[in-house]
This record gives structure tokens, sequence and C-alpha cells, in this order.
């Protein structure tokens, strides 16, 4: 074990300054999760703000219907479930490469980094296709049409909105809770 000695003038510690690392207040896992919805949350805003934007404030019913149509179509659910199975796929590689490399310390800050976007990846498509039916849902709501319920909008949005969710934080979990969150019984000062 090194010690550090501050009466000595080699003294590593003395010649990083601030700007040489970062620190990351690690968060009980109750505030992570808080956390993370709201990254979600905000995401989806983001979303429902730009179909709202490009429909003239959801007055303009074609403009809706053609922002609709790149977010929320017949192959929804099916390139949902492929880029689920992309992301497993590209942490089951980047893994398996930082493994293989083992020795190189660069390459698993890279594979951190990258694995540590993984989560807003899955985020990204959840919230854009979440905003988007919010957008129709009250879009519906305001001006009402036979046959659609603005209710039904908002439960697939709630839907797609929580199974986007559950799926990017479990990854944030799984890359972060070493660094980031808290054991039980750990003492943060």
């Amino acid at each position: 074990m090194t010690t550090i000695d501050s009466q000595n003038p080699n003294n590593p510690a003395e010649q990083l300054s601030t700007d040489d690392f970062v620190v990351i207040q690690k968060q009980s896992p109750r505030m992570f999760i808080f956390t993370e919805l709201m990254i979600y949350f905000s995401q989806i805003m983001m979303f429902f703000f730009a179909a709202a934007l490009t429909s003239n404030l959801l007055r303009d019913e074609k403009q809706l219907v053609s922002y609709m149509a790149s977010k929320v179509n017949e192959n929804t659910i099916h390139d949902t479930l492929a880029i689920m199975l992309a992301i497993a796929a590209t942490v089951g590689v980047i893994a398996s490469i930082t493994k293989a490399l083992s020795n190189s310390s660069w390459l698993e800050r890279i594979a951190d980094e990258v694995l540590n976007e993984v989560p807003r990846t899955a985020y990204f498509f959840g919230s854009s296709t979440a905003g988007a039916m919010l957008a129709a849902a009250l879009f519906i709501h305001y001006h009402p049409q036979e046959g659609t319920t603005s209710m039904l909008w908002l439960l697939m949005a709630l839907l797609y909105a929580t199974a986007g969710f559950m799926y990017g934080c479990l990854f944030a979990y799984a890359f972060k809770h070493k660094t980031h969150i808290k054991k039980t019984g750990d003492v943060i000062p």
C-alpha cells in the first residue's frame, strides 16, 4: 500500500489539479432511479414538443399525422424489439472485447463510456414514440374523432414509456451500480 506524504514535494497528489479528475457523488438507489426517470421524462417532453411544434401547436392534423407516421407505424413494435436486441448484442460484444483485452485500461475506460450511453439509446427510442403518442392523445382530446379516443393513445404512450424506461434504467443500474449508487450502509460525506 502506498502512503502519500503531503510534506513531500514529489507527492503525486499535489501534482494533480482539479481539472485532472471528476468527483461523482454516489446516490441512493431511490435517488438514482428518480434521476433516471427525470432524464427520461425530459426526453419524452422534447419529442412531445417537437410533435406540437411541427403541427402548429397541435392544430394541423396533416402535419401531426406526418410526424406520427415517422414515429408510430406498423413497424414500431418490430423495430423496437430489433433495437432492444441490437442493444443487448452490442453490450455483449463490447463486454467480450473488454474482457479479452483486460490489460488495456484505456479500452476499459472507453468501453465504460460507451456502455453508459446504452441506456440513453433505449430512452431515445422509447421517448420518441411515447412523446408522439402523447401529442396524438392531446390532439384527439381537443379534436374528437369517431372510432378513436385520447385515452387509448394515452394508455399506449404510458405502456411504451414504461417499457422504454424499465429497459434503459435496468442497463443504467447494471453499468453504474458500482460507481454511482450507494450500497446499503455506505456512508458518504
